[in-house]
């Protein structure tokens, strides 16, 4: 027998709610029930696209990784957010997708001579 958690996604627009196996990351979870986490990457880390909040019981995630440290930072435990693609379900979780962004172009100077 498979455990299985709930996994519920809450925002402004609406909320989502689907039950997953132990192991199953948030961003796959996301896409079972069309809860609004977005990727540019689908899901390798690169894009941090799919970042979200945990709203309650974040000690059901799996630990922060080196991946998800290097993205993100050390502060995950401050301000509650994690990759979606790279924090892996090991309980109940209440999850808000938040907006994605889009990285800053840099400009480039050109220099004068």
């Amino acid at each position: 027998m498979t455990t299985r958690y709930s996994v519920r996604f809450v925002n402004s627009s609406g909320e989502w709610s689907v039950e997953v196996e132990h192991g199953t990351d948030l961003l796959e979870a996301s896409r079972m029930c069309d809860a609004p986490v977005q990727t540019l990457c689908n899901g390798i880390g690169a894009c941090v696209q799919c970042k979200v909040r945990v709203l309650e019981n974040p000690e059901n995630l799996s630990d922060p990784q080196t991946l998800e440290k290097d993205k993100m930072g050390n502060i995950f435990h401050i301000t509650g957010e994690r990759l979606g693609c790279q924090a892996k379900v090991e309980g109940p979780v209440v999850i808000e997708p938040l907006p994605a962004r889009l990285p800053k172009k840099k400009r480039m100077r050109l220099r004068r001579s």
